[in-house]
């Protein structure tokens, strides 16, 4: 326990200082949020009760109020992606692994050291982060969204799947990162399907909606999303998805060699 706490601390360290996490927590925590309150002021304009009808410029129908928001965590999933893909892939620039390695040489708590460190800044981020989006959001819906602070059940429980959804990306990022030892693969597997192929994919193809991201899309889905709401398939699939790709991760951190390159 005590050589688990010893590594714990020295990749919270690792992590607290990188550059990568601040980036990223600066782009879902200052940057998102702000595009909520636009989007929020611009919709407050027309009335949360519009209709394609009578405001041609909607291309859908609005939800309800509870759902307002929750449009912008695929732009969070990018940041998300690559924070658990750089960190996946961290060790294995510049022969940092071996360094680790030389002063923690117990593979096996490293790598599950490495994992709760990720787990827990994926966690804060992503639940500040929509936090504080849906929160704004509904200040710049101004007198006709929610109380900003106590929002709806409703709100929370999507604010939970979202922060769920997050979570997961991050790991499965992170465990292809991982795998791979470089930080792209990842990158381009994923943050594709975050931009719009995974829900493209769900809808053209039978198996498509069992891809990560577009499973993971279904936790969150509003009522006039083209996609249907199911949390329990949504779940099941990404934390199947994360689990797989976690234990082959572990399995090569633990029995492959460093290796001469960096």
């Amino acid at each position: 326990m005590n050589h688990f706490v010893k590594v714990a601390r020295f990749e919270n360290t690792k992590t607290f200082l990188s550059h990568v996490l601040w980036i990223v927590f600066g782009i879902v925590i200052v940057i998102q949020p702000l595009l909520a309150f636009v989007e929020a002021i611009q919709l407050a304009k027309i009335g949360i009760d519009a209709t394609p009808v009578t405001h041609p410029e909607l291309a859908v129908a609005l939800p309800s109020v509870d759902y307002f928001g929750f449009d912008l965590v695929p732009f969070g999933q990018v940041a998300m992606v690559v924070l658990g893909s750089i960190i996946g892939a961290s060790e294995f620039r510049n022969r940092e692994l071996r360094t680790t390695l030389l002063c923690l040489n117990k593979r096996a708590r490293t790598f599950l050291a490495k994992l709760a460190v990720i787990l827990m800044y994926s966690t804060i981020v992503s639940i500040s982060s929509m936090v504080v989006t849906i929160a704004i959001t509904h200040v710049g819906l101004g007198s006709q969204g929610l109380n900003p602070i106590i929002l709806s059940p409703t709100a929370w429980l999507f604010i939970t799947y979202s922060v769920l959804d997050w979570v997961f990306l991050t790991l499965l990022s992170f465990g292809i990162g991982v795998i791979s030892r470089n930080s792209i693969v990842p990158m381009v597997l994923l943050i594709p399907q975050c931009v719009g192929l995974g829900n493209l994919l769900a809808e053209k193809w039978i198996w498509g909606s069992y891809l990560p991201v577009a499973a993971g899309n279904l936790l969150f889905a509003s009522p006039t999303d083209t996609i249907v709401h199911d949390p329990v398939k949504g779940s099941v699939v990404l934390l199947s998805w994360t689990v797989v790709t976690l234990s082959m991760a572990a399995f090569l951190f633990i029995r492959r060699d460093v290796g001469g390159n960096p």
